[in-house]
């Protein structure tokens, strides 16, 4: 399983729309693709209709770490997500206080090794301990970057520099993996 972090610190980017095309390309493909909507704007949450709504979502996924009520099905074969249910944006504020917080996510998604060959994680356009953990889960980074001088600075200075602050999560199990620019 291919676990892959759409992220930028600036919003607006494009970051909800790479995920939900890249996972509805895959799906379509004939690769099964979780997409987790890790945004407290649920957007990608919206984005397929769904067939089989569940009962739970990411909020209950991390801080219960258990799966089996947590992956909600799209009318598209082979394309499932775990939906956003943080509209308040608490569950920044569990990750950040919880001792295992920023990397429990990681291992988690280890339960859904044989289900899924790739894993997208949308995340909001910002910097948090939400960011943190979606970024420390992945096996490599996609970030959109419009081609303008503004973002492409807050690439280098937000994105970049977020990546190089949580390369010290390798000693807690979650070395960062590489982080790919997509001009668009």
């Amino acid at each position: 399983m291919i676990k892959i972090t759409i992220v930028s610190t600036k919003g607006g980017v494009g970051e909800t729309t790479l995920t939900a095309n890249l996972g509805g390309l895959l799906a379509d493909s004939g690769y099964r693709v979780l997409l987790i909507d890790a945004d407290p704007q649920p957007t990608l949450s919206s984005y397929y209709a769904l067939k089989e709504k569940a009962d739970n979502g990411l909020t209950h996924f991390l801080i219960n770490s258990d799966s089996r009520t947590v992956i909600s099905h799209t009318h598209i074969d082979n394309l499932d997500i775990i939906v956003s249910d943080d509209p308040n944006g608490k569950l920044r504020d569990w990750i950040r206080d919880t001792p295992d917080g920023r990397v429990r996510l990681k291992h988690i998604l280890s339960q859904l090794d044989n289900q899924y060959d790739f894993v997208l994680l949308d995340t909001q356009g910002a910097v948090g301990p939400l960011q943190d953990a979606a970024v420390t889960a992945a096996d490599f980074m996609l970030s959109p970057i419009p081609p303008e001088i503004l973002s492409a600075k807050e690439f280098v200075r937000g994105t970049v520099k977020m990546i190089e602050r949580l390369q010290p999560m390798a000693r807690l199990g979650a070395p960062i993996g590489p982080l790919r620019g997509i001009i668009r």
